[in-house]
C-alpha cells in the first residue's frame, strides 16, 4: 500500500511539473504590475469645422454615428477668436491697451457648430479641452489692427477675451464636460515672421498669459477649469514647456500637455517608450510632491506627411493602424493618462496657402462633398481605434506583463467596478506568435470576444463597423491559447467593444 501511494504522489509531482512547464513561457498580466490607477482614456481631435458649406449631404449624422461607435473619452475641440470678436475699437495706446474694446457674436456658424460638439460631449460625459487656435489679428505688423501679435498671449486683452468666452461656455451654456483651456495651439512652434502669429513667442511669454488667464478665470469664478499645462508639439519645446509647467506654474496648472507625432522608426524600435518615460521621470523630479496626469492632447505618425499640404499619405493603409495602437500602447506603458488622437474627419481643419484653403487629410474619414468614394470610407485606423477606445474605459487600472519580447506590444486593462477586463497583444514581428495569455485578477464575466485586426482577417459589421472574429467560453484570468498573426493587433475582451 505505501509502495502504490509513492507511486501516485510521484505521478502526481510529474503532472504538477509537466504543467507547470507547459505555462512557463505563459504571458500573464499581473494585477499588481500597474502601470495607471486611474487611466483617464483614449479620444480624437473634433474640432469647430471651418466650413460646413463644404460637408456632404447627411454628414452630420455620419460624424455623430462614427463618435457613437468610437466611444471617446476625451474630446479636443479649438475654435478661433477671428471668427468670434467683432466690432474692435482700437481706443487703446501702446502703454494701455486695455482702453480697447470689442463685442463677440455667439451665435455664428462657427459657434453653432461648436455648440453641437459640444452638446454631445455634454450628453455623452465626455472630457473636453476647449481652446483657441491661437491669438487674434493678422501676423502681418502691418495689417495688424489688435497689435496683439507681439505679446501673443501675454496681452491683458487675450485673458480678458478667454475669460469671457470660456464663462459663457461653462455657465451661461452650462457645459459641465469642459475641463481644460487650451492656451492657444503649440506656442513653441515659432514659425516665421510675417507668416506665423507665434513668431514672437516664447515660452516666458507663453509663461506670463497663462498667469494671467489663470487669474481671469479666477475672477469669474471658473477656479475648477485647467489650463492645458503645455501644448508643446517638439521635442526642446516639450521639455522647455513642462519643465517651466513643474517649476514655475504648479498652482495655474494641473496637468502636463504635449503634442507628439512620431517616426514610423521611433514606434517600430519601440524608441517610443523610453522617450516618455524619460520626459515623465525627468518632470516627476521637479515635481515630487504634486504629481499631475500627462495627457498626449494630438497624436499621429509623422511619415507620410506633405509639408505644404498638412495631409498624410498614409492614413488609408492598414500599417497606420497597427502603428498607432503600438504607438497607444508604448505611451500607457510609460505612464500617460490620456491620449487624443488627430483626428476624426478630413473636413475639419485647413491649410491655407495663396492658392487659396485646402482640407487637412489626417482624419478618419472624409466627409467633404467633393471626396472620392474611396476618401468617404471609413480608414482602417478608425476601426483599431475604435477597439482600443472601447476597451480602454475611464477609471480603469492599466496593468503589464510579466515579460518583455521583442517586436511584440501588450499591455492590459481591469475596469473601474471589477467587472470586465481585456488585452491588447501588437506583433511586429514578420512571423505569427503563438502563447497562453491571462490576467491574474478575478473577474466574473466569462465569455471572451476576440478581435484581429489584420488587412486579411479584420471582421465588420452590416453596418461597416469593426466587430469580433469569434468568441470563446471562458474566464479571462484562465489562460486561453491565441495566435496573434504577424503585423496585427489582437484584442481579448470580456465584453463586446
Amino acid at each position: 500500500m505505501k509502495k502504490i501511494l509513492t507511486i501516485i504522489l510521484f505521478v502526481l509531482a510529474m503532472f504538477t511539473l509537466v504543467s507547470c512547464n507547459e505555462k512557463k513561457d505563459a504571458i500573464v498580466f499581473d494585477s499588481k504590475k500597474v502601470v495607471n490607477d486611474n487611466f483617464y482614456g483614449l479620444g480624437v481631435e473634433c474640432g469647430v469645422y471651418e466650413d460646413v458649406g463644404k460637408l456632404q449631404r447627411g454628414a452630420e449624422v455620419k460624424i455623430y454615428k462614427s463618435l457613437d461607435r468610437l466611444n471617446p473619452k476625451l474630446v479636443r475641440c479649438m475654435t478661433n477668436f477671428d471668427w468670434i470678436v467683432k466690432n474692435f475699437s482700437d481706443n487703446g495706446t501702446k502703454d494701455d491697451l486695455t482702453d480697447d474694446t470689442w463685442e463677440y457674436d455667439f451665435s455664428n456658424k462657427y459657434m453653432l457648430n461648436a455648440y453641437q460638439v459640444l452638446d454631445y460631449c455634454e450628453t455623452k460625459g465626455i472630457i473636453v479641452a476647449f481652446g483657441i487656435w491661437n491669438v487674434i489679428g493678422n501676423p502681418n505688423e502691418e495689417e495688424d489692427i489688435y497689435h496683439m501679435i507681439p505679446n501673443v498671449t501675454a496681452d491683458p486683452r487675450w485673458a480678458e477675451m478667454c475669460a469671457d468666452l470660456m464663462e459663457y461656455l461653462v455657465k451661461t451654456k452650462g457645459y459641465t464636460c469642459i475641463k481644460y483651456f487650451v492656451n492657444t495651439n503649440e506656442p513653441d512652434y515659432s514659425g516665421a515672421k510675417g507668416a506665423s502669429k507665434n513668431a514672437y513667442n516664447t515660452y516666458e511669454i507663453w509663461e506670463q498669459g497663462v498667469k494671467n488667464v489663470r487669474a481671469a478665470f479666477d475672477k469669474v469664478g471658473l477656479t475648477d477649469l485647467d489650463i492645458v499645462g503645455g501644448d508643446a508639439t517638439t521635442k526642446d519645446g516639450i521639455e522647455k514647456y513642462l519643465t517651466g509647467v513643474a517649476t514655475n506654474l504648479k498652482k495655474e496648472v494641473k496637468n502636463y500637455g504635449v503634442h507628439l507625432y512620431i517616426s514610423n522608426y521611433d514606434i517600430d524600435n519601440a524608441y517610443l517608450q523610453d522617450r516618455v518615460m524619460d520626459t515623465y521621470t525627468q518632470i516627476k523630479k521637479l515635481d515630487k510632491n504634486d504629481p499631475k496626469k500627462v495627457i498626449i492632447w494630438e497624436s499621429g505618425l509623422l511619415d507620410g506627411k506633405n509639408v505644404q499640404t498638412d495631409c498624410n499619405a498614409y492614413i488609408a493603409n492598414f500599417s497606420y493602424g497597427i502603428r498607432m495602437a503600438d504607438y497607444t500602447i508604448q505611451c500607457m506603458l510609460s505612464k500617460v493618462s490620456g491620449i487624443v488622437y488627430w483626428d476624426l474627419d478630413d473636413a475639419m481643419h485647413y491649410m491655407y496657402s495663396e492658392n487659396g484653403m485646402t482640407a487637412k487629410e489626417w482624419g478618419m474619414f472624409s466627409t467633404l462633398n467633393d471626396a472620392p468614394a474611396i476618401k468617404q470610407e471609413y480608414r482602417p485606423w478608425y476601426h483599431s481605434s475604435c477597439l482600443l477606445t472601447n476597451l480602454f474605459s475611464s477609471g480603469s487600472k492599466i496593468i503589464e506583463a510579466n515579460k518583455k519580447i521583442d517586436n511584440i506590444r501588450m499591455i492590459a486593462s481591469i475596469d473601474s467596478d471589477n467587472n470586465n477586463a481585456g488585452y491588447v497583444i501588437v506583433n511586429r514581428d514578420k512571423t505569427d506568435f503563438t502563447r497562453d495569455f491571462r490576467i491574474d485578477a478575478k473577474i466574473a464575466n466569462e465569455k471572451l470576444y476576440v478581435y484581429i485586426f489584420s488587412e486579411n482577417q479584420i471582421k465588420l459589421d452590416a453596418n461597416g463597423f469593426v466587430t469580433y472574429n469569434y468568441e470563446i467560453d471562458g474566464k479571462i484570468s484562465d489562460y486561453t491559447t491565441l495566435t496573434v498573426p504577424a503585423n496585427s493587433v489582437v484584442i481579448v475582451s470580456t465584453r463586446r467593444l
